[in-house]
């Protein structure tokens, strides 16, 4: 069964949608991560102090970068011990390939942004605020780790919004220690970890820490410096989205004048939050989607019970055809696209296959092991019963750079993990162009021909038709 928060605790989903309780799934993470930039204009009880707390923690890590005269001094370590961070996986916020467990901020991750961050204040910028915007210029710290990094410091604040609203709405808790005060929380007795609730309000997808896209130009300088600048960059900041971070940090360290009119600019960015009425991104409307469609659009799987492995490529299939049914007939393609008609990312069609296939399972009471990788990764997915009985399925849009690759190179190492040799390889055609469809059909039949077995390839057709808007 999906298990999302409000299902665990046994509170009806409307009620956290209404509390402003971000919904999360217990199970996968989400690609959805807490933005240091809409603490400020939080009216949330707990949260009204949340920027200055931020900031105050970085503010006393610059004191240390400052105070520290070589690198290994005790101002160095204590800097660098508090640039550690763990992920949080009770918010179930994690980009974790694993899934909602890992590390955000080891000890060498640490140490790269330490010196990074020490390069900068040398340049003469203290500002506390490079915390948040690091992430544009480090490897290996994205959105998600930026987000783990705040969940840590406010710890206390997400544990004291969670206590009130578990007593708001009646939420069954139990007594746990979070930095040396004890709260009532939800407790999660299958993974064995305490759940805390995260606001809405809170959240974003944006993949790092700014919107490129948000920044006209490079902003405050005469024209002589303007020019050099436009050398470096680009007429925008939107063309430093194009470099690699390696790239743009060299520059900024060596122009500082630069860095400091990003600072600028980003202090000015007007915040928004995740727009969870259209979700852009397709994190949270599948599971609504999957549910609806047991009675909206119901699927007979009686005639294959009980599942054999001779039996459960056709259990598999049909459910396919079903997913490809409900895109081409039933209007669900315009799910695969946001509100300004462009293609949503590709894990959306994912999770929204893999919702399809556990509810149909489910509501026809079928013995099936359903398998994902809910991490940063594709979704991959083995549908089984027993060991003997296993069909992996890949899912790809006709548009993926490496379509012919997942299907040469990817599913039959799946296969080999999973000691199977069935499987599915699903293409949503998403544009007029069917080039490498058309390559990966020939591959399917060359392997027939030689006397190997070729996965089933199943097409399903998801570009954009003429039709009535969204229905939620």
């Amino acid at each position: 069964m999906l298990r999302k928060l409000s299902t665990l605790l046994k509170v009806d989903g409307k009620e956290f949608q209404k509390k402003g309780i971000f919904d999360s799934f217990i199970d996968i993470d989400s690609r959805l991560h807490i933005d240091p930039g809409l603490l400020s204009k939080s009216t949330i009880p707990e949260f009204k102090d949340s920027h200055a707390i931020f900031q105050e923690y970085f503010r006393n890590v610059g004191i240390l970068i400052s105070n520290s005269k070589q690198r290994g001094d005790t101002f160095w370590r204590e800097a660098h011990r508090k640039l550690q961070f763990r992920e949080r996986a009770n918010t179930a916020l994690g980009y974790s390939k694993g899934g909602t467990f890992g590390n955000a901020i080891g000890p060498i991750l640490a140490t790269k942004m330490l010196d990074t961050v020490t390069q900068i204040f040398e340049a003469g910028i203290n500002d506390p605020i490079i915390f948040e915007l690091v992430g544009m210029i480090e490897d290996g710290i994205g959105a998600d780790r930026i987000s783990d990094m705040t969940i840590s410091i406010l710890l206390e604040n997400f544990a004291k919004y969670t206590q009130r609203l578990c007593s708001e709405l009646s939420i069954k808790t139990r007594s746990v220690k979070i930095k040396g005060e004890v709260y009532l929380v939800p407790y999660d007795y299958q993974n064995k970890r305490a759940l805390l609730f995260v606001p809405r309000s809170l959240l974003n997808n944006l993949p790092i820490a700014i919107d490129w896209d948000d920044i006209d130009r490079v902003g405050r300088y005469n024209e002589e410096l303007r020019q050099r600048v436009n050398k470096l960059i680009g007429v925008s900041w939107k063309a430093a989205s194009k470099m690699s971070k390696k790239q743009l940090k060299q520059i900024l360290l060596k122009n500082p004048e630069l860095l400091i009119d990003l600072i600028d600019q980003y202090k000015r960015k007007i915040r928004t939050s995740y727009d969870f009425e259209n979700d852009p991104v397709g994190e949270v409307i599948w599971a609504e989607l999957s549910e609806s469609a047991i009675d909206s659009h119901p699927l007979d799987l009686s005639p294959f019970n009980p599942i054999t492995a001779d039996n459960i490529i056709e259990v598999v299939k049909r459910i396919c055809e079903q997913y490809a049914s409900l895109i081409e007939n039933n209007g669900w393609f315009e799910y695969l696209y946001d509100d300004n008609g462009k293609l949503k990312v590709e894990r959306s069609a994912q999770l929204l296959f893999y919702g399809i296939a556990e509810v149909y399972c489910i509501a026809n009471d079928l013995d099936l092991n359903r398998e994902i990788n809910g991490g940063v990764g594709s979704l991959d997915f083995k549908i089984s019963r027993g060991f003997k009985s296993k069909v992996n399925v890949e899912l790809k849009y006709s548009t993926n750079s490496s379509l012919i690759k997942g299907f040469e190179i990817q599913l039959p190492t799946y296969n080999k993990a999973e000691k199977t040799d069935t499987s599915i390889f699903l293409i949503i055609q998403t544009k007029e162009n069917r080039k490498n469809i058309d390559k990966v059909l020939a591959l399917a039949e060359s392997m027939r021909n030689q006397g190997q077995r070729s996965p089933e390839v199943i097409i399903i057709d998801g570009r954009k038709q003429i039709s009535a808007s969204k229905r939620r």
